[in-house]
């Protein structure tokens, strides 16, 4: 049997906080459709996504007869035992998610996200991060609109922190 898609291929066990170095004007958290918090973003740059949030890695992916078939997330970072491209795809899909209820400047445009990720890439010393880099840059907005957006059925929204 074929499944088009995975639904996710990785649940947050623990808060992942990543120091942004950028400033933002105000904290803000960001909610999925059941009123669960999410990500929580600080007025000092950090951006946290909280435990319990699901993604599926790098994309596309689907299953084939139990064998998942698509994009690699990487061979398993030396220090942290995850793919190395686990942390840029979790903040990547975290802040494509919540990127239409209004992310504070200067990430809430997509060639700043995409940067993101490409910082985070480049961190953990993924070797092919130009490749996927420019592959977000060309095809992340079409594909997040049409795939991801479907895939979460989302209302979320945005909140005070």
């Amino acid at each position: 049997m074929t499944q088009l898609a995975l639904k996710w291929v990785f649940v947050l066990d623990g808060d992942y906080a990543w120091p942004s170095g950028r400033s933002f004007a105000e904290d803000c958290a960001f909610e999925d459709s059941s009123g669960k918090r999410r990500l929580e973003i600080r007025k000092n740059g950090e951006i946290k996504v909280l435990a319990g949030y699901a993604w599926d890695g790098c994309t596309p992916k689907f299953s084939l007869w139990d064998i998942c078939v698509g994009t690699p997330d990487g061979v398993p970072n030396a220090n942290t035992k995850k793919p190395k491209a686990y942390y840029a795809s979790l903040l990547h899909d975290a802040l494509y998610q919540f990127s239409i209820q209004g992310l504070p400047a200067p990430i809430n445009r997509r060639e700043e996200i995409d940067g993101i990720f490409l910082e985070l890439l480049t961190r953990d010393a993924f070797a092919p991060r130009m490749v996927y880099y420019w592959v977000v840059r060309i095809f992340g907005g079409l594909f997040f609109h049409v795939y991801t957006r479907h895939k979460r059925r989302y209302k979320g929204c945005k909140v005070r922190l």
